[in-house]
């Protein structure tokens, strides 16, 4: 396959993302694209065919991506891979481990590639950071948003801090001993403002942070070493270094790196699936990548609800979740 034939089902804002990026990928032709509001398509992908059924579409392309909300990835997934489609599912892989494994399951079965999209992986200013960091002490991280309807299916641990989780299973490469967390509803019925203190094997210590009812828009993390650490802006793709020098405290090195302005992770993503399918090693998480951070969300929002007055959480109430037919 020289170019792959992509799909793209669900046209809200990732779908829309990956619509533009498939456009300036390599090797790779967006080929229909479908949604449950057929309007979406005239805007984000015109000249691009839609097809009303998700299984009409399936019969015009070699791979798909899904971006449709978290509760309905399992299902549409399975139905995808049963037809013999490659897909890279927008994060999380699923809103639950069982999820998790009945997609892996169907993927197995069918023989064909399964990826989740946690695009921060791609992302210039951790791949620079991944690559010089040995040995991470403490790192910190705060990614804040404002509200947003999209996403509020699910706690904002599965909406915005797993990125987090993501990069720092990454980072350390194993799963951390001990997890405290709290989180709070404020503008839905779901937690939208969580805190989590991971405690690794060894004493590393991770604090994330991360908020949907925020006013200014903040991707930021923070690695700290023995004689230096590394700032990240992941939403301008830089990275500060600072190291110590020699054996005055004052005595430090400091550089900003900045990604080249045509750097995109997406298109990099949606790149490395390709390289994937076609056979090849890539950077992306892979299923048990992808696992591992639901996993670890899971016990993120465990110690939610167990510090909770409530004790439970308490499920949305009248949210509904078009699919594509």
């Amino acid at each position: 396959m020289e170019r792959i034939r992509m799909g793209v089902i669900g046209l809200g804002r990732m779908g829309g993302h990956h619509v533009r990026c498939i456009k300036a990928g390599q090797g790779m032709v967006l080929s229909a694209v479908t949604d449950a509001d057929p309007s979406r398509a005239e805007a984000l992908a015109p000249g691009t065919p839609f097809h009303e059924s998700v299984d009409d579409l399936l019969r015009h392309c070699d791979a798909v991506v899904l971006a449709v909300p978290s509760p309905l990835h399992a299902e549409m997934g399975i139905r995808i891979l049963d037809a013999g489609k490659h897909l890279l599912m927008e994060k999380p892989l699923a809103a639950d481990l069982r999820g998790c494994d009945r997609l892996a399951a169907a993927a197995e079965a069918a023989g064909v590639v399964l990826d989740v999209g946690h695009v921060e992986r791609l992302n210039w200013a951790y791949r620079q950071t991944r690559e010089s960091v040995s040995n991470p002490r403490f790192v910190e991280a705060h990614r804040l948003g404002g509200y947003d309807p999209r996403g509020t299916e699910v706690d904002v641990v599965l909406d915005l801090m797993i990125h987090d989780l993501d990069l720092v299973l990454d980072l350390f490469g194993g799963e951390p001993d001990r997890v405290e967390a709290v989180g709070v509803a404020v503008l839905t019925s779901r937690v939208d403002i969580a805190n989590a203190r991971l405690e690794f094997p060894g004493g590393a210590l991770v604090n994330l942070t991360a908020s949907r009812v925020s006013r200014d828009p903040v991707r930021k993390m923070r690695i700290f070493e023995a004689n230096g650490y590394h700032s990240l802006d992941l939403g301008a793709r830089c990275v500060e270094v600072v190291r110590r020098m020699g054996p005055a405290p004052m005595e430090m090195d400091r550089r900003v790196l900045t990604a080249p302005e045509d750097h995109n992770p997406l298109v990099d993503e949606l790149e490395e699936f390709r390289r994937r399918i076609l056979g090849e090693e890539t950077r992306l998480p892979g299923v048990k990548g992808g696992r591992r951070a639901v996993a670890l969300a899971e016990r993120v929002i465990a110690d939610i609800e167990r510090r909770s007055d409530a004790g439970e959480r308490v499920p949305g109430e009248g949210t509904q979740w078009a699919a594509p037919s």
